[in-house]
Formats: C-alpha cells, structure tokens, sequence
C-alpha cells in the first residue's frame, strides 16, 4: 500500500536490528474468555489505544476516531492484539452512542480493555448492561464490584495464546468512589507473578489508569513498573499527557519495563513488537501510528 509508510509517527527504535514478522490471523471475533491468535515466527505483536473518549468519527483535522483506527490497522502488514487501557466510552453521551462505540471496538477487533473511572461514571449496572454487547474483554484487579454482573464481566487477568507464546493481560486503576480499591501496585504484581509462575505466562502486560507519577497517595505508571516482578509492557491511560510517548524503566529484578502512552481520541495507535529467543525477550520495536492528516509528535 502506497500509504502505509505516511501511517509510521514518532518512531522510537530500542534495538538496532529490524524486526520482520509475517501476517497472522488476528481480526476475527473471539471469545471473552479464551482467546488464540495464530501467529508465526517469533515475534509477539500489540497494537494498544487509551482514552478513546467515545470517538467513533475523526475528530481534529479529519483524523482521530476509531473507524479511522480500524482502516489504519486493516493497512498494517502484520495483526496482532490490539489492547485499550479505558476511558473508551466517553461522557456527557446516551446509550446509543455507547453501543455504537462498542460496535466500534467489536469491529475494529479489541481483545482487552479496562474500566476506567469515566467508563464507571454513569454506574455500575449500566456498564454490565453494555458489557453483553461486547466481544472483548474487561480486566481489572485491583477494584472490587457490588453489582454482581459486573464483578463476573470483569475478570482480574486474561490469557491470550498468540501462536506459541502465552499472554496474560491484567489491568489497575485509580479509587472510584463507591467501588472497593485495593493498592494498585501490589495488586498488580500479585497477578502479574501469578500469570508468570502458576499460568506459565511468557509475557504479561498491564492496562493501567494511573497517571504516570504518584498523585495524591496512589502510585504512578513509573512506580509500578520500577515496583514489579513479572510486568513486561504498561500500557497507560493517564489524564495528564497528550503526546505519545513510550519509556522503560527497570523492575526491581533488573528487567526492563516498558511504559506506553498514545495520544487520546485515536489520534493515534501504539505498536510494540517483541522478538523472542528461547522465549526470552530479545528486542524490542516501539512506533506510534497515526492517521496521515492526524497528530504528529
């Protein structure tokens, strides 16, 4: 595609060698509960958004929106999952935009996504009503439900077998009045060694709507990672940044982390790509996608 090369922004490489993959099978509905991507080779793809704010249609400047996030990912070589970190439906709308927001998400092919603080805004039985419609699935591990069908729609973590490689999603965010919290980062970790240890999980990633530093009494992105054990990949949805952005910070077994953040409203679509040698984590690719007439940063 003679466009496809106008859809690479704000490209940070964090290896010198240049990652090749080949096409898999990863745009089809899938199940809530188990989920297999069949990829080949050796290398582990995501794709992730945050802060998507209900936008269905572009926004600023034409761009923006997730039907424009579904063309930009249908032009991309190479599937894989594709992640959002919450604050996906957006306020001050009715329920029918927000089951066409899901539509939306259903269609574009998201596996995972998380409750945000606005997503919980207009209560917790109206996000279970919305919770039948979708195809993906809600992670989050650090909050506990009163409404008994919300508490069995969001799970606490999630395996997707992606070819050979086994990932487990979990996901935290900041307190919600009227919602039970737990703290963030030992709850995070709690799951993240029990997806690596007990589930055998090659890769663990962590949808998170902390902000990036501590605010108030509640740890940042930055802490949870320099905190953790078993975390691989942040994937942020904090309210504080409007630019794309990926850092790494080191755990406290030395490990790399990395942190994503990218632009809010599907101005623009992270892509990680790991390469693994006997399934240990080689190298590493970090770009942002965005639409040609989109955001650049």
């Amino acid at each position: 595609m003679s466009n496809r090369r106008s859809f690479l922004k704000n490209t940070t490489l964090v290896a010198t060698a240049t990652l090749l993959s080949k096409p898999i099978s990863s745009f089809a509905n899938l199940s809530k509960n188990a989920a297999t991507l069949h990829a080949s080779g050796k290398n582990l793809i995501i794709y992730y958004s945050s802060q998507l704010n209900g936008q269905i249609h572009n926004g600023l400047k034409e761009s923006g929106g997730i039907k424009n996030l579904r063309k930009l990912l249908n032009n991309e070589d190479t599937g894989g999952l594709i992640l959002d970190a919450g604050n996906f439906l957006g306020s001050d709308q009715d329920i029918a935009h927000h089951d066409a927001v899901i539509e939306a998400m259903n269609k574009t092919g998201y596996h995972t996504s998380m409750p945000s603080p606005q997503d919980l805004s207009y209560g917790e039985a109206y996000l279970a009503k919305l919770s039948d419609t979708m195809n993906f699935c809600l992670v989050n591990c650090n909050y506990v439900f009163n409404n008994l069908k919300l508490s069995a729609a969001v799970k606490p973590w999630q395996i997707i077998n992606f070819g050979k490689f086994k990932i487990g999603i979990t996901g935290v965010g900041p307190e919600v009045s009227g919602i039970g919290f737990h703290d963030p980062v030992k709850k995070a970790n709690h799951i993240a060694k029990h997806l690596k240890n007990n589930m055998d999980c090659d890769f663990v990633v962590c949808l998170s709507g902390l902000d990036y530093q501590e605010k108030g009494n509640i740890a940042g992105n930055i802490a949870l990672a320099e905190q953790s054990e078993a975390i691989d990949f942040i994937i942020g949805s904090g309210s504080e940044s409007k630019q794309n952005h990926t850092i790494i910070r080191k755990n406290i077994t030395g490990h790399e982390v990395f942190i994503g953040h990218p632009v809010p409203q599907g101005l623009t679509m992270g892509k990680l790509v790991f390469e693994f040698k006997n399934k240990q984590k080689f190298f590493a690719e970090t770009r942002h996608l965005a639409n040609p007439a989109g955001l650049l940063c």
